[in-house]
């Protein structure tokens, strides 16, 4: 380590370095001190992105071509003609048992108003672990209609039916994240 001190002393220019390297160190050895003071390179993968920033501890550095894990997948889907779609995830998300994954969307439609609702989950369960794998999830889109222009009572507007039926051939923007709490 003191050899490494020294070598970077001697690349500064500073006048403490006119000692060094002492006599009977070779360039060589010099140069196995300085490598062997650097940091390593990372060997497992990086965390994932988190939801406050952390100083990191580590010694070893992050190589260039290095990854971190999306906490939010997401996709664009168009629905079926029965207003439905499923969406495999790219990567399973596992969750504490009996909790869901947050699931949103955004329709992108120029009819009538467009409702969305999730009407289904693939997923497994680990008791051992007490948590949940989830897989997909399945939506259906329906269109609404607007009230008529003429109600003659109110009983006709109880029985006004909101959804227009299915709304086929509509893309979703679909995001699911990993839950944070």
């Amino acid at each position: 380590m003191r050899q490494a001190l020294a070598l970077l002393l001697c690349l500064s220019g500073s006048a403490l370095a006119q000692s060094y390297p002492p006599p009977g160190v070779s360039a060589s050895q010099l140069n196995a001190a300085v490598r062997a003071a650097m940091p390593a390179p990372a060997t497992v993968m990086p965390p994932a992105t988190a939801l406050d920033g952390a100083t990191g501890g580590a010694v070893a550095y992050a190589r260039a071509d290095h990854t971190h894990a999306a906490r939010v997948q997401r996709t664009v889907m168009t629905t079926a003609a029965d207003g439905t779609v499923t969406w495999t995830f790219a990567r399973p998300i596992v969750c504490a048992a009996g909790k869901l994954p947050p699931i949103s969307n955004m329709v992108e439609d120029t009819g009538s108003p467009v409702v969305v609702q999730v009407t289904g989950r693939a997923f497994t369960s680990d008791a051992t672990a007490g948590t949940d794998t989830h897989t997909a999830v399945t939506i259906r889109a329906q269109r609404s209609q607007f009230l008529p222009a003429m109600l003659v009572s109110l009983a006709a507007l109880l029985n006004f039916n909101v959804f227009g039926g299915s709304a086929s051939g509509v893309k979703v923007n679909l995001w699911a994240a990993d839950p944070t709490q």
